[in-house]
């Protein structure tokens, strides 16, 4: 861009700034700038959408009345830019199997339309998945090099940071609704979600995924140090360039290992039981994946701790950790609602048995149509099975039975499809690929799949955008098996 070009954009933009109103003025502004930067740069469009994530009910922009957040302006600006940057480009267009898969989803959801009581919920419910396709397809398509993406984790890093920092003050500030009070003073922490599950359920899909990349810069960085050691021999000066590596490596790694372990520590502060054991079973895949001589020290440790807390340790533990650990071993027996006598000590455990059974019994109903997309809370009042629970929690607790009850036997066999997929593709990059980059991309990918999937076992991860995260995940490890535009030797 000319020096005239970079004057006549400031003028534009001061006139901008001072001709309309604070704040749709400074908006406006900043929109014209990503634009142009867009434009220039189009990877920062993908990138863009899926760091709006944190900051979706943060930051809201209102125009004619109408409130927009962070995230729904990013996908506006990607449905209208996106298809004209892709399309202008010399690259072919690619549609893979994961997309295929959820659009088949998306066309049973708008099928589904036909028998939802409501149709905004409906539509609401279509939205996001659409969103998280057009996520996919931005990032497979614009994202072409590996220093790309890690610019991305660097980014999430500072997001991971960000959450967790606003999450401890929560928790120990009680800055939280009474009902996110737990043993000992404190509460629970949700960050900028509003609620604890969505909220570690972010930091699974991030901290899982910032683990992997971290053991590949760390594994890096010690490759590097052992080169300069061998090239310092020959002088300072020759050297210089094979250190910068080597300090470049050593920062990226500290910076990934600060976002994964503050990830985990907002994990353990949000008390949900669902992260919990979604997080421990995308940890135990990471063991599964590590070489031999590793995965058998990682076993003697777990058989240790185990240990430790069978001969008193577990008595050690805080009261609200052992709390939860008790509740999450028994939500998972499955008993009649109708046969239970209510009290303050069970009324967690039968609310979401209540759950489950009428989405079964919403199921049954509708075995091949499901109630329509968007609305088992619609439908909750005439299934739930017992008189105290008249009004849904805002999905199943179990998104299994919630696809079951909403979209019936084709939406669960759709969505099946997609993680099936997912994991089919991290496991070929995985055991085809020799770069050490794009194995870890598929092991992140392995671990966050095998988390998500077991947390949503009891809750629903694909609200709030979520799913935008998890797919750019797979995104990533798709572009890693067809090819990288553009390759860096220090990566």
């Amino acid at each position: 861009m000319s020096t005239w070009s970079v004057a006549l954009l400031g003028s534009l933009l001061a006139l901008v700034l001072v001709l309309i109103a604070w704040p749709v003025g400074m908006v406006l502004a900043s929109g014209v700038v990503f634009v142009l930067a867009v434009v220039r740069w189009p990877v920062l469009l993908p990138l863009g959408l899926i760091l709006s994530v944190p900051l979706q009910d943060v930051v809201r922009f209102s125009f004619g009345g109408i409130a927009i957040t962070t995230t729904q302006a990013f996908i506006l600006l990607a449905i209208l830019l996106g298809p004209l940057i892709v399309l202008r480009r010399p690259t072919r267009l690619f549609y893979p199997g994961i997309a295929v898969a959820t659009t088949a989803l998306i066309a049973i959801q708008v099928l589904s339309l036909g028998i939802a009581q409501n149709t905004l919920y409906a539509v609401a419910t279509i939205y996001r998945w659409t969103a998280a396709l057009l996520a996919f397809l931005l990032i497979i398509h614009l994202v072409e090099s590996r220093r790309s993406v890690v610019v991305l984790g660097v980014g999430l890093v500072i997001a991971a940071l960000g959450e967790v920092a606003f999450g401890t003050l929560q928790s120990a500030l009680g800055l939280a609704p009474p009902s996110f009070a737990i043993s000992g003073g404190w509460y629970r922490a949700y960050g900028t979600f509003g609620q604890p599950n969505p909220f570690a359920g972010y930091l699974e899909m991030v901290g899982l995924w910032l683990a992997a990349l971290a053991l590949w810069s760390a594994r890096l960085a010690q490759r590097l140090w052992g080169r300069y050691r061998r090239v310092r021999l020959g002088g300072f000066l020759r050297s210089r360039s094979t250190r910068r590596a080597a300090i470049g490596a050593t920062v990226l790694a500290s910076v990934l290992v600060a976002g994964a372990l503050a990830s985990l520590s907002g994990i353990v502060l949000s008390f949900s039981r669902g992260a919990w054991l979604g997080t421990s079973a995308g940890l135990v895949t990471f063991v599964l994946l590590a070489p031999r001589r590793l995965r058998r020290s990682v076993l003697v440790v777990g058989a240790v701790i185990v240990g430790v807390l069978a001969i008193g340790g577990w008595s050690e533990l805080p009261v609200a950790v052992r709390e939860r650990v008790t509740q999450l071993v028994n939500y998972g027996r499955p008993f009649d609602v109708r046969d239970v006598q209510l009290t303050d000590a069970n009324w967690a455990i039968v609310e979401r048995m209540a759950h489950w059974q009428a989405a079964w019994a919403m199921f049954l109903d509708h075995p091949f149509t499901g109630v329509g997309a968007g609305n088992f809370s619609v439908r909750f009042p005439d299934y739930s099975p017992h008189p105290l629970f008249r009004i849904a929690r805002g999905h199943a607790h179990n998104y299994y039975l919630h696809a079951l009850a909403e979209l019936g036997i084709p939406g669960l066999l759709a969505y099946l499809a997609v993680f099936a997929l997912a994991l089919l593709l991290a496991v070929r990059v995985w055991c085809t690929r020799h770069n050490e980059f794009d194995r870890a991309l598929a092991g992140g990918a392995l671990a966050v799949t095998t988390a998500i999937m077991v947390h949503n076992l009891v809750e629903n991860l694909h609200e709030l955008h979520l799913s935008m995260q998890l797919f750019s995940a797979w995104a990533l490890v798709w572009r890693a098996q067809a090819g990288w535009g553009t390759k860096r030797e220090a990566i």
